[in-house]
């Protein structure tokens, strides 16, 4: 019985490796577009609709996938239902505009002026919004999940049961903030402002407050479950019924906070005991 000849091997071989890093290239791109949520093809900008923004101040359920709009003054502009994916609004003014339901993940808002927006049930999933203002902005139910908001100042805005999973707000300012039922696990608000924010029946699952101001914050029923709170802030602050499992308070200010019905099992207290008293 005859062999085949080396070199009919090695390109049999060669064949086969090629075919195969083909497939795994073909994966990872199509594993790229699932993460991301869009395509090249779904960022070709809609120039009649840029222009009719442009023009008129009215694009409701525009396309502006992929609109370069860095600086530009859409000030009480309405883009209801707009597709904004990837978006450039860097440094824009988006004050008292009206994006309800729109659809901006991935956009990028960074230094933006959105106060006093309507941006109830917004996607803004990936958005990048460090240092935007959001002053008195309505956020209720918008997915805000991995968004960067940090030095972001959301003073006054309402964010009720809105989705800040993961979301990054370092040293933003939410003082007085509506963030009822809320959705925070995961988030990292370390150094932020929150006095006198109201959190009732939010979920701060394993979230960063570290040297956070939550002075007369209010935590009635929140959970929050292995959070870290070191050194924060929660004099005066509302802890009725809030469930501390797990979570770190080491050196946490509770000067007349109310701790009523207040649930600690493995919690870390200020003098760095541990409190099972709720197991």
């Amino acid at each position: 019985m005859s062999l085949p000849h080396n070199h009919t091997l090695v390109d049999a071989y060669a064949r086969q490796e090629q075919d195969s890093r083909m497939k795994r290239l073909f994966a990872i791109a199509l594993s790229l577009s699932m993460l991301t949520g869009f395509s090249a093809d779904a960022l070709a900008v809609n120039k009649d609709d840029l222009d009719k923004l442009r023009k008129t101040n009215e694009c409701s359920k525009c396309d502006l996938a992929g609109a370069d709009l860095r600086g530009a003054n859409l000030s009480e502009a309405n883009l209801k239902w707009a597709k904004m994916t990837a978006a450039n609004l860097a440094d824009s003014n988006l004050s008292g505009v009206n994006m309800y339901g729109a659809h901006a993940g991935h956009a990028i808002l960074t230094g933006a002026n959105l106060a006093r927006a309507d941006l109830r049930g917004v996607n803004l999933k990936w958005a990048k919004m460090t240092a935007a203002n959001l002053t008195k902005a309505d956020l209720s139910e918008s997915d805000l999940l991995l968004t960067d908001l940090t030095d972001a100042n959301l003073a006054g805005a309402t964010l009720t049961r809105a989705n800040l999973m993961r979301a990054n707000l370092k040293r933003a300012n939410l003082t007085g903030a509506i963030l009822i039922r809320s959705n925070l696990i995961g988030a990292r608000l370390a150094r932020a402002k929150m006095t006198a924010a109201n959190l009732t029946k939010a979920n701060l699952s394993e979230v960063d407050l570290r040297l956070t101001n939550l002075t007369r914050a209010d935590l009635t029923d929140a959970t929050l479950w292995g959070a870290e709170l070191a050194e924060a802030n929660l004099s005066e602050a509302n802890l009725t019924r809030a469930n501390l499992k797990g979570a770190n308070l080491k050196a946490v200010n509770l000067e007349g906070a109310n701790l009523k019905e207040t649930k600690f099992c493995k919690t870390t207290m200020p003098d760095g005991t541990k409190n099972n008293s709720g197991c």
